[in-house]
């Protein structure tokens, strides 16, 4: 009975979300969660919901309680991090994406997530490092690649900023000439 009651109210909760009737769709996952506390489906979507109807702290609650069940589950961690640092909660959110990482080292999306934190934090060394992840493992990731050479430039290293810029315009040629504008080198790309 309650398995049958589960499945309905999963179907329900799918459909609502899929027709974007969120607020309804969260009244259906709680239940869900009352009927299974620790199923994994109910609680991503739910912090999903949560945090789409601007309930960022709500959210984070429950991805911290979905952890504790699903400690190993690399999208939870990096849905977290995101939610972390859009509250300003730095040092959560790297702790958070550096999860992710142990769990999921080929995650390209969170090397450059973690990138941008420490970029935002002027570590621009550790940056680099968590670029060169992304860009390895995305190698046409114009993002990846538009903010390796920007670190490079930070931190002076005008050599490597240039192998960006070359890299870049193999795929994304107009991309790179506005990094080489940018980090003053449009003479020498």
């Amino acid at each position: 009975m309650i398995a049958a009651a589960y499945w309905m109210q999963r179907g329900l909760a799918m459909a609502l979300l899929s027709a974007d009737w969120s607020r309804l769709a969260l009244a259906v996952l709680n239940r869900l969660l009352v009927l299974r506390p620790r199923d994994l489906y109910a609680g991503v979507s739910r912090a999903k919901v949560l945090a789409d109807l601007g309930q960022k702290n709500a959210a984070i609650k429950s991805l911290q309680q979905l952890l504790v069940d699903h400690p190993k589950h690399a999208a939870s961690w990096y849905q977290l991090a995101y939610l972390l640092e859009s509250t300003a909660r730095h040092t959560e959110s790297e702790s958070a994406f550096r999860a992710v990482l142990a769990i999921a080292p080929d995650m390209d999306e969170a090397w450059y997530g973690l990138a941008m934190l420490l970029m935002r934090e002027e570590r621009l060394d550790e940056a680099v490092t968590a670029l060169e992840h992304t860009t390895r493992l995305q190698p046409q990731s114009p993002h990846g690649w538009y903010q390796l050479g920007k670190a490079h430039a930070k931190l002076a290293h005008p050599a490597q900023a240039l192998e960006a810029i070359r890299q870049l315009r193999r795929f994304e040629p107009q991309v790179a000439n506005r990094l080489a504008s940018e980090i003053g080198l449009s003479g020498l790309a």
